[in-house]
């Protein structure tokens, strides 16, 4: 497993592209910065990305152009989308579409940093799963409800419902 994600960050405003990069850098993300949505577009052509931090609002192309050329399998890459323009609506909306986070600027430096690393952390279970043999043929035990995340097709919990109503996760 990779112990320093490679992290593409497109976002057109230059400062806030800057702090980031400078920041993430020093917690060991290798970070590749791009200001426009096009170049981050054929980058995704020539590179893979553990995670990918980008505006929603580009020139050249937006964050959900870059989602839906991006990876659909979330153990190869997830993506974490922000925006200064949106509301709850476009941030379910980014979700159904399969981002893995949304996050609304302004936003403090550590919240941005706890969001990558709990992508990363779940990147790395996902990506466990996937080599683990117990895994790769799994079948719902009876009395169990298979639950689908939305849209990441690979990923599939195993929920029991008790008499208290609760759900609980099982793997």
């Amino acid at each position: 497993m990779n112990t320093n994600p490679h992290l593409l960050i497109a976002e057109d405003d230059e400062a806030l592209a800057a702090i980031l990069e400078e920041y993430l850098s020093d917690y060991g993300y290798q970070i590749t910065l791009v200001n426009r949505g096009d170049t981050a577009l054929s980058l995704l052509e020539e590179k893979h990305f553990d995670i990918i931090l980008s505006d929603i609002v580009m020139p050249g192309a937006g964050g959900l152009d870059i989602l839906s050329a991006s990876c659909s399998d979330p153990s190869k890459t997830l993506v974490l989308l922000m925006t200064g323009y949106s509301g709850v609506e476009d941030a379910i909306h980014a979700v159904e579409q399969g981002a893995y986070d949304f996050v609304s600027k302004p936003f403090q430096l550590p919240e941005i940093k706890v969001r990558i690393d709990n992508a990363t952390r779940y990147q790395s279970l996902l990506r466990q799963c996937t080599h683990h043999e117990t895994y790769k043929n799994f079948e719902v035990p009876e009395g169990f409800i298979e639950y689908q995340l939305m849209n990441q097709p690979k990923t599939v919990m195993a929920l029991k419902a008790y008499d208290t109503g609760k759900f609980v996760r099982h793997v």
